[in-house]
């Protein structure tokens, strides 16, 4: 698994734009949806912000079955990591 390019790692931001992490790779991103808080998880998924980073750092096959995950305030965190380690 590589790393992104300096500077192009997924920021994990709360809602009003406070950084509350950052993923420079899939394990790491899967790290921070663990621990992040909540807010932000359903922030970025609600957003599909994760599939276009995923593109971006050639994880195609990741983006795709993100695209179609449907989201559910409750089950987020379980939902994303169980794509994330599919």
């Amino acid at each position: 698994m590589a790393d992104c390019a300096p500077g192009k790692e997924f920021v994990f931001k709360m809602p009003d734009g406070r950084v509350v992490g950052r993923a420079k790779n899939v394990s790491e991103l899967a790290n921070m949806i663990k621990t992040a808080p909540l807010e932000s998880v359903l922030y970025h998924a609600k957003g599909n912000h994760f599939a276009p980073w995923l593109n971006m750092i050639n994880e195609k096959a990741l983006a795709a079955k993100l695209r179609g995950l449907v989201i559910n305030d409750k089950t987020v965190r379980v939902a994303l990591l169980r794509v994330l380690h599919s």
